[in-house]
């Protein structure tokens, strides 16, 4: 019985390690700060009331992610399917907060992707996950995940930051993770 409840109690650890990740995560998907905290409350209690059961050899962070998009398709994104642009204050850091600068143009154009694109984005480019570790969380093939990525970095370069500027086109970061890199290794 007691390694019943040390089991619990690391993967009751192990979740609440996540929860910043989670955040962001939920954030790039939902695209609003009370929809994502929605989110990322409904993916903790799901979480710690399933993970010992369900979790099997996948690891914890791509299992709580994999939990997390599929919350966001059943319950989320339905509702949210086509609303307007999300948040860009949530796509960039605090201290640049409505600058007007390189920044707040970025995080504008961020916000008009569509979800599963800046969530992919999130993932590969934020987590430093690799294509198949983005496709196993989407459930989607690594080749749907670079078509996104292409899609997403095409939208961004080709994008005005508003309707009165057009903006330089930034380069796309093609080169491997260090994550990718090691692996390859």
């Amino acid at each position: 019985m007691s390694h019943i409840a040390e089991r619990n109690s690391q993967s009751q650890s192990e979740v609440g390690l996540m929860m910043p990740r989670l955040k962001a995560f939920a954030l790039a998907l939902a695209g609003s700060q009370n929809a994502g905290m929605v989110l990322l409350a409904a993916t903790r209690s799901y979480a710690l009331a399933n993970i010992d059961r369900e979790r099997g050899h996948t690891p914890v962070s791509i299992w709580t992610l994999m939990q997390m998009r599929q919350i966001w398709t059943k319950k989320l994104s339905a509702r949210n399917a086509h609303s307007a642009q999300s948040d860009p204050r949530l796509f960039q850091p605090v201290s640049r907060m409505d600058d007007g600068g390189p920044s707040a143009r970025f995080a504008m154009k961020l916000s008009r992707l569509e979800p599963q694109q800046r969530a992919l984005l999130h993932l590969v480019y934020g987590e430093r996950l690799s294509y198949d570790e983005a496709a196993e969380i989407f459930d989607i093939s690594v080749s749907d995940v670079i078509s996104s990525l292409v899609a997403a970095h095409t939208a961004i370069s080709t994008a005005p930051a508003s309707s009165s500027q057009q903006s330089e086109p930034q380069p796309f970061p093609y080169e491997k993770t260090a994550r990718q890199q090691e692996r390859a290794a």
